[in-house]
């Protein structure tokens, strides 16, 4: 197998393990923005912002562990940068809350189809290319 081989099959293998690991992310994700939502009836801003806080500790966990494992480097750095990466994705979904619940005056459940479908794409670049990044 050519070098050129071997990294479009370890592509391909990280990215089923992210859409694996994603869906349990994102899945924790909604579980908490719906809890938070149907019982205290928070603003959706406030459920999105505790959703996010769960969803990336775990995200940091199975990424760094399962999904970019013997990819790129570990340690301080690689933690710092995996935190600044996640901040677009909370600050993506809560546009998409303000934009489809406050603004368009949609049920609350809309706001997880963007969520689920748009933002874990535009992340995985970051976490790939920059936060696991090859030394």
């Amino acid at each position: 197998m050519t070098a050129t081989a071997a990294k479009r099959r370890e592509l391909f293998w990280q990215l089923v393990r992210y859409g694996v690991n994603g869906c349990i992310v994102t899945g924790t994700y909604t579980a908490v923005f719906v809890l938070i939502d149907s019982m205290t009836h928070a603003s959706p801003q406030i459920c999105n912002a505790f959703g996010y806080l769960v969803a990336v500790m775990l995200g940091y966990f199975l990424h760094s562990r399962v999904t970019f494992k013997g990819h790129g480097e570990r340690g301080r750095a690689a933690q710092i940068r995996f935190f600044a990466a996640s901040f677009p994705s909370v600050v993506l979904n809560a546009g998409w809350t303000w934009l489809l619940i406050s603004r368009l005056q949609l049920p609350h459940w809309t706001v997880q189809v963007p969520i689920w479908c748009i933002t874990p794409i535009l992340l995985f670049a970051l976490n790939r290319w920059w936060v696991f990044r090859e030394a």
